[in-house]
């Protein structure tokens, strides 16, 4: 009987020796192809969190140089009693209604210069009159010259100013504010 079981026992184990190479086979290009997935996941991850850095630098860029332009540019003339000319356009970006934009350069101290490889730009566009903050409407301006010719007790001229910050291969962002009358300094 020794015998005849070891007969047995040896054609078992001859047919078995294929099938565990295939499972074994089979196992490995399934823990392959896991692993490449999950380095593909890794990567997209990766690629994902850049460009969210890369838009948060840009939209911070662009918001501290709107500020600027708030609290230095349009500080820095009568622009709350004079419409601007064509001029001012080329000169300080400060643009006519209809004009054609004139992006100007942002001063690296309006940003951080060392975290975006291209300076942000702004232009501001005269929008018209608007009704001064001091009052609800026409009705307190007291003479038809303060009606028409813009002052801060009755009549203020309101602009937008628009600034974007982009470069090659990396976000754009584009934001834009209104600006009725005069500014105050910065030291809010």
């Amino acid at each position: 009987m020794t015998s005849h079981a070891r007969q047995i026992s040896g054609a078992g184990r001859a047919g078995q020796q294929g099938i565990a190479l295939i499972v074994v086979l089979v196992l490995l290009i399934a823990v392959s192809l896991l692993g490449v997935a999950v380095m593909r996941s890794a990567a997209m991850q990766e690629r994902m969190s850049a460009n969210l850095r890369d838009r948060s630098v840009a939209f911070e860029s662009a918001e501290s140089v709107l500020r600027h332009v708030q609290t230095v540019v349009m500080a820095s003339g009568a622009w709350a009693q004079t419409p601007p000319t064509n001029g001012d356009c080329s000169n300080f970006g400060v643009c006519p209604r209809g004009a054609t934009p004139s992006w100007q350069s942002a001063p690296d101290s309006a940003y951080d210069a060392d975290r975006l490889p291209e300076e942000p730009q702004y232009w501001i566009e005269y929008l018209g009159q608007d009704v001064a903050n001091k009052v609800d409407d026409d009705s307190q301006c007291k003479s038809e010259e303060e009606r028409n010719n813009p002052n801060l007790d009755c009549r203020t001229l309101s602009y937008r100013v628009t600034v974007r910050s982009r470069a090659a291969g990396r976000a754009d962002v584009l934001i834009q504010a209104n600006i009725v009358g005069s500014t105050q300094a910065a030291g809010f």
